[in-house]
């Protein structure tokens, strides 16, 4: 029981300490009105461009485009409803990026650029709206390598690549010859399976030529469109540069699962081990073929063809290597890594959310606060599905394609057992915070949301039922009220 009260006790000089200091939190806009406006606009522009082309082809080829378009009418506008970031700086500040990138090509002007919150790095063109991950913007260390990010997409939008592929796809599919392949192969008594491989493959490997032949076109138009602006174009080298290890993890260590969570009997749980030789939690990755291997069937060609490429339009006037960061691209930096640990919570990737949150603690000491409360609410939500035997609808199998640290963190998660995340929530909030301010209007919510997870692992419920009333009436339209007690409470009324 004393170890309890002092959990209650720590918690509480946390969420005193975070009403007295400066931090940054993510942004959250309550009134989802302007989002819902502008989804609806992309939605409507989308359609209206798509379904206003020309149609060839059979009644079959019209339908099928007329489906395709819907379906990509929707998918924008659900991207921008539910993930569009309005806030007023990120979106401010990559929204000046844009409009500098439009000042030196006025053709361009009509495009418009929605920045969402989507923890994967990564930037692509519908129509006329190009889509900003935010989870891109962490991986860059300038405005003028984001400013090429945005050029290239803005190469795909007037070159009508979209439009192109959708064309020459379609026009294939629906094509005499495709029919007349097709119904030999049916038709046929033997290998019937393997000559329909036969027929996907090429197609396959048709449409990926098409997609790496318009991403060659995307680089170059993209570069002439940096070099008409005010940024620096060596710089799209470097972008490449990053890019190609985008998806490589930013350090090939774990947090110090041990430091945060070792205390008393937990020690011997954290200890680096090699994992067992055969684990119903690990699977194989797929080896890869000769095809993939040599970009054959992928549709963005490697970086390291496509830097070449660069290098030669750019003479070699190319930056190269780790580049200084401005202390206002630093900033921009620090404040998308918690919108991208915001993005994996929100989408209930708990373990993705935890990762990060304890790899960000020692990152970003103005963050304390928030990544700690991440930390609470990521452990009850793992142990709130793992006793409704959820547990993988939010949690990934340890796989070999995935980083050797990320692999064995995923394994210690799947042997946990539900009560031993009272003892972990009890553990993290032993650990001194940390000196850095942080600011009272930001912090309230998030503190008493993990204060109340935190109570609500431990053994006793009295401490979590205050909490839970405190918080509904404290903000009864909080960002964290759906996931904390809708749920609870329609579960109760059921029964």
């Amino acid at each position: 029981m004393l170890r309890w009260l002092l959990l209650v006790l720590l918690l509480g000089i946390w969420d005193a300490r975070a009403q007295s200091v400066p931090v940054s939190r993510p942004y959250f806009m309550p009134d989802t009105v302007r989002a819902y406006k502008l989804a609806r606009a992309h939605r409507t522009a989308l359609l209206a461009q798509l379904e206003g082309a020309a149609l060839p082809g059979n009644a079959d080829y019209r339908n099928h485009y007329r489906r395709i378009s819907t379906e990509a009418a929707t998918d924008i506008y659900n991207t921008i409803r539910y993930s569009a970031l309005l806030d007023t700086v990120l979106d401010a500040a990559v929204q000046r990026i844009f409009s500098r990138i439009q000042q030196g090509n006025p053709t361009l002007r009509d495009v418009e650029l929605v920045l969402v919150r989507n923890p994967e790095p990564n930037a692509y063109a519908v129509g006329r709206t190009v889509v900003l991950n935010v989870g891109l913007l962490p991986t860059l260390e300038n405005e003028s390598q984001l400013a090429y990010v945005l050029c290239h997409e803005l190469a795909h939008v007037q070159s009508r690549h979209l439009q192109t592929t959708l064309h020459e796809r379609l026009s294939t599919l629906h094509s005499r010859d495709m029919r007349r392949q097709v119904r030999h192969i049916v038709q046929a008594e033997y290998n019937i399976n393997s000559r329909m491989k036969e027929l996907v493959m090429g197609l396959s490997l048709s449409s990926s030529y098409h997609q790496r032949r318009h991403e060659r076109q995307a680089d170059s138009l993209g570069y002439e469109l940096l070099r008409r602006t005010s940024y620096a174009a060596p710089q799209a080298y470097r972008t490449l540069q990053l890019l190609d290890v985008a998806d490589a993890p930013a350090s090939e260590t774990n947090p110090e699962l041990a430091r945060y969570f070792g205390c008393g009997g937990l020690a011997g749980r954290f200890a680096t081990a090699p994992a067992p030789a055969k684990s119903i939690f690990t699977v194989a990755g797929p080896e890869k073929t000769p095809l993939q291997t040599t970009d054959t069937l992928k549709s963005h060609p490697d970086c390291a063809k496509r830097m070449a490429y660069l290098h030669g339009l750019a003479g070699g006037q190319i930056a190269e290597g780790p580049q200084p960061v401005a202390p206002a691209f630093a900033r921009l930096r620090d404040l998308s890594r918690l919108e991208v640990l915001q993005s994996w919570f929100d989408t209930e990737c708990y373990d993705h959310a935890l990762y990060e949150a304890l790899r960000l603690l020692p990152q970003q000491p103005a963050a304390d606060s928030y990544a700690r409360a991440i930390v609470q609410l990521s452990l009850y939500q793992l142990r709130q599905r793992l006793t409704e035997h959820r547990f993988t609808e939010v949690v990934s199998n340890s796989s070999s394609p995935q980083p050797a640290a990320f692999s064995q963190y995923l394994r210690t998660l799947h042997e946990l057992r539900a009560t031993d995340y009272a003892d972990l929530s009890a553990c993290f909030a032993q650990l001194p915070t940390s000196p850095a301010p942080v600011a009272a209007s930001d912090s309230d919510e998030y503190a008493l949301a993990a204060r109340y997870a935190a109570a609500a692992l431990a053994p006793d419920p009295a401490p979590a039922a205050t909490l839970r009333r405190q918080y509904l009436a404290d903000y009864p339209r909080g960002r964290l009220r759906e996931l904390l007690f809708a749920e609870s409470q329609i579960k109760r009324k059921s029964n």
